[in-house]
């Protein structure tokens, strides 16, 4: 363990107390010459040979003081630019001059500034990103829960002129409680998937998983008049994955694209190597969408329609969810397009 004398402040002091010391006996050394010159000269001046002990000391003291000056000067405006820092906010950097203990402390002051202006900075966003997720909440929440208690409100007055009429109140009622609830599933996903979340790796093969989905999906597909194919390829690419957060991706991927697809068409799902990885494709025709609308797509609530019917859209928080589940893999999620096609595209590393 090396002894605090050996760190390099201590050695630039060792060092001007060592030239303060040689100068000063050389100073001691011409003062005593000529005192001891001037005494020859006359007794009177003997007592002057007193003084000089004294003022080699105060030679000595001043040298000294002149040669770590800078050093002095530079400690008073590091504990200027230290208050600055506290009182004007988080984010000012000290100048590091030289290369000793008090550069490393400027430094470490550096970076402990803009860390914190980070940490603050990241505070307001996730204060305002809170904001906006209750502001969302509340949008999303009161149109079914209204719609419902109306329908719900004309069931008890039993304002209805018949039994079809009855049958339908109750089903727009429940169907509106079922909006309510994907919400309410979605919307607890979605904070969950923003703490911490430890996944349950697998090494599987994208290939088959792929394929399962479209034979899985393909009759939900049909029933919509749309047609789920495949690109799949012979090689095998195998992915480290956890299943079920793997699921939740494909399942909001394909649910997009068979919410959002013109009838009658074919949606395609597609896998290719990329990158020393592999990218997975969900491709389908829909509505011509804009290059704003194409980059908002996996943001929180964002949904291509406006008006946020059931009948058109879901909660607005599937892709984002997705693109979360992506990102805690190591993967990366976009989308583009031209005209009327859109293509959600997934990279994930192999394993």
């Amino acid at each position: 363990m090396k002894r605090k004398w050996q760190s390099k402040l201590s050695l630039q002091l060792l060092f001007s107390i060592a030239v303060s010391y040689v100068i000063t006996l050389f100073f001691l050394g011409i003062l005593t010459h000529t005192i001891y010159r001037i005494e020859k000269l006359s007794p009177y001046f003997r007592p002057i040979s007193a003084f000089a002990f004294f003022l080699g000391i105060v030679f000595f003291a001043v040298l000294f003081y002149l040669i770590v000056y800078r050093k002095i000067e530079y400690l008073k405006y590091i504990s200027r630019k230290v208050m600055e820092i506290a009182n004007k906010g988080f984010g000012t950097t000290i100048e590091i001059r030289g290369n000793d203990e008090i550069s490393e402390l400027c430094r470490n002051i550096n970076a402990m500034s803009l860390e914190l202006k980070n940490k603050f900075e990241r505070e307001r966003e996730l204060e305002k990103s809170k904001n906006e997720l209750i502001i969302g909440i509340s949008h999303d929440l009161r149109t079914p829960l209204t719609s419902a208690k109306g329908y719900l409100q004309l069931l008890k007055d039993k304002k209805y002129q018949s039994d079809e009429e009855l049958e339908t109140y109750i089903q727009i009622a429940y169907d509106r409680m079922e909006m309510l609830e994907d919400l309410i599933e979605d919307l607890f996903e979605y904070t969950r998937l923003q703490g911490e979340i430890r996944l349950n790796k697998q090494r599987l093969c994208l290939n088959d998983i792929l394929l399962q989905f479209v034979i899985d999906y393909g009759p939900l597909f049909e029933k919509e008049r749309l047609a789920l194919k495949s690109t799949i390829p012979q090689e095998k690419y195998y992915v480290e994955i956890d299943p079920d957060k793997f699921v939740r991706i494909m399942e909001n991927l394909l649910g997009n694209a068979l919410k959002y697809s013109l009838r009658p068409s074919s949606v395609w799902v597609s896998l290719s190597p990329e990158d020393q990885g592999v990218r997975l494709t969900v491709k389908n025709k829909t509505q011509p969408i804009d290059e704003e609308n194409l980059s908002r797509l996996f943001d929180r609530f964002y949904r291509l329609e406006k008006s946020r019917s059931k009948e058109t859209g879901g909660t607005g928080l599937g892709l984002s969810i997705a693109k979360r589940l992506v990102e805690l893999h190591g993967g990366k999620i976009w989308a583009d397009g031209e005209e009327d096609v859109i293509r959600l595209h997934v990279w994930l590393p192999v394993a």
